[in-house]
């Protein structure tokens, strides 16, 4: 009997243990997580964790609706081919991730917006403090418009604001209304405390400036939002994704149709590749320059891809009454192929007054051949690569017969 009511009793006790254990609510881990994911974004900016419990927090957190996902999910889908890179050398710089929110509210991610201002790119830079930080913009190019040269650029650019100012989200309102402005603001202000410098009545900053690091900070919250994390679209942050693009040199003035052709990519899609180029050609005045390219087209691109040794000479050419590809080919003996590639021409169509670029070297030069037993006009089209109607054109032929030993131009 007693060893009955011991075992009674054990029972009895580890049934009360059960009990009086309290149970794990699911939501309140949720909401620690969130919280501590928070504090931890505004701690990388330098953002007290005080300003939570500030208005213009609570403004930022109520904007986190399902239009503000919609619109934040449509900017990485416009940027997903870049997005890899971009993250890749803002993780190398050093700087705060979340600044890679930065290009997403400056651009959307696009390499070819334009201010009103004449801010160009990913990362909207002026010529001016582009070219401060290393970028070309010129004749040829404008890097603004490369997504990995503009990031570093950014990155260092945001590193420099950075020890000016002793503070990531004061570098950010830098960035955004210029070190000058914000010297003043703070200046007048008498402290750079971020809630004071948001104070819209006070107007110590512009109004774009006063929301710019709101909105970084909306951007990187979105990105750690229950609802967004279980889509599916979350996956258009994974840095693995995208497009994997390499840099290769290649001498200037070569044009994207010779190295698309070397690794089997059309004009378009290195044209698409290579942003930054004002044209299909790398720029004729200097020595060499780099172009993007598909990593898993390098080692093509290391076995077919033969430089042209000669010099690339370009002048401007324009189309003048009654002229045609054609007789300009024959007028400037450069191949009307040649024309058609470093001008991005679909048809040999051109128009009066129409500007050119005529790329003078040898190695584009209309060619000469001497017809051989054999030869018809359409063996002579498949053999260079030109058009019959091109080559009865360039040379005037009444039929499709060739007279052995004649002199063929090829154009």
């Amino acid at each position: 009997m007693k060893a009955i009511l011991k075992i009674f009793l054990i029972l009895a006790c580890s049934l009360s243990l059960f009990a009086s254990a309290p149970e794990r609510d699911p939501y309140e881990a949720q909401a620690k997580s969130s919280y501590d994911t928070q504090v931890k974004i505004l701690k990388e900016l330098d953002i007290d964790a005080s300003f939570m419990k500030t208005s213009h927090y609570a403004k930022m957190r109520q904007g986190i609706k399902q239009s503000q996902l919609e619109t934040f999910t449509e900017a990485l889908k416009n940027g997903y081919m870049y997005i890899p890179m971009v993250k890749e050398q803002i993780k190398k710089s050093g700087v705060p991730e979340s600044f890679f929110y930065l290009a997403m509210i400056e651009s959307g991610f696009s390499n070819h917006t334009v201010s009103n201002a004449k801010a160009t790119g990913m990362w909207q830079f002026m010529e001016q403090t582009a070219r401060l930080h290393g970028l070309k913009v010129g004749q040829y190019v404008d890097e603004r418009k490369d997504p990995v040269e503009s990031t570093i650029a950014a990155t260092n650019y945001l590193k420099s604001l950075k020890n000016q100012f002793g503070k990531w989200y004061l570098a950010a309102m830098a960035y955004n209304c210029g070190d000058g402005a914000l010297k003043r603001a703070i200046q007048k202000a008498g402290t750079d405390d971020l809630v004071t410098l948001l104070d819209a009545e006070k107007k110590y900053l512009p109004a774009e400036t006063r929301n710019f690091v709101i909105k970084i900070l909306r951007a990187a919250y979105t990105a750690k939002d229950a609802d967004f994390l279980m889509s599916k679209d979350s996956s258009l942050l994974n840095i693995n994704g995208g497009l994997k693009l390499v840099k290769v040199k290649v001498p200037g003035g070569t044009n994207l149709a010779q190295i698309g052709d070397s690794i089997g990519l059309s004009t378009k899609k290195m044209k698409n590749n290579n942003p930054h180029l004002k044209f299909v050609f790398t720029p004729p005045t200097l020595k060499d320059y780099y172009v993007y390219i598909p990593e898993n087209k390098k080692q093509l691109f290391a076995e077919n891809f033969k430089p042209f040794n000669g010099k690339n000479n370009f002048y401007a050419y324009v189309v003048k009454k009654g002229e045609t590809l054609l007789s300009i080919s024959k007028k400037t003996g450069v191949s009307h192929r040649a024309i058609k590639d470093y001008n991005e021409l679909s048809t040999n169509a051109v128009s009066y007054n129409q500007k050119l670029i005529i790329p003078f070297s040898a190695q584009n030069k209309s060619q000469n051949y001497i017809a051989q037993t054999g030869d018809t006009i359409a063996s002579l089209s498949k053999k260079f690569n030109v058009s019959e109607k091109d080559l009865k054109n360039e040379n005037s032929f009444a039929s499709s017969n060739l007279n052995v030993g004649a002199n063929i131009v090829i154009p």
